[in-house]
């Protein structure tokens, strides 16, 4: 992921998309983004293809209809989103970004418990 290039935001939207169902045809993408917001088959046909050459997806060309997987890990994009994020936008401070999201919702107690969690696993 170090060698690539950041997604962009629809770039990013396809690659959730994959990691929910892979593989999937360029028409099962296209279905599934046309239920959230106006896109053309071209469109997404265009930026598989871009995705593709840029090592974002992997294309299966064995059948007539060819299907994508997503080459990179969903935690391997996350890590690089949050830390140029955290870069850009916090001083570099991952603390600060995590506090300033926390403190945007209520958690849930389980989320509490996985939180606290993670704090004691830092202290030791």
């Amino acid at each position: 992921m170090a060698d690539h290039p950041m997604p962009s935001e629809a770039q990013l939207e396809i690659l959730d998309l994959l990691w929910q169902q892979q593989p999937s045809t360029v028409q099962d993408i296209h279905d599934r983004l046309a239920s959230r917001r106006q896109v053309s088959y071209n469109t997404v046909l265009t930026q598989l293809q871009r995705m593709a050459k840029s090592g974002f997806v992997n294309r299966n060309t064995d059948q007539r209809t060819h299907t994508y997987v997503a080459a990179v890990r969903r935690e391997q994009v996350e890590k690089r989103l949050f830390n140029r994020l955290a870069d850009t936008a916090f001083g570099g401070s991952t603390i600060n970004l995590a506090l300033r999201a926390l403190g945007t919702d209520k958690p849930t107690p389980e989320e509490l418990d996985e939180l606290q969690d993670w704090i004691n696993r830092q202290k030791k």
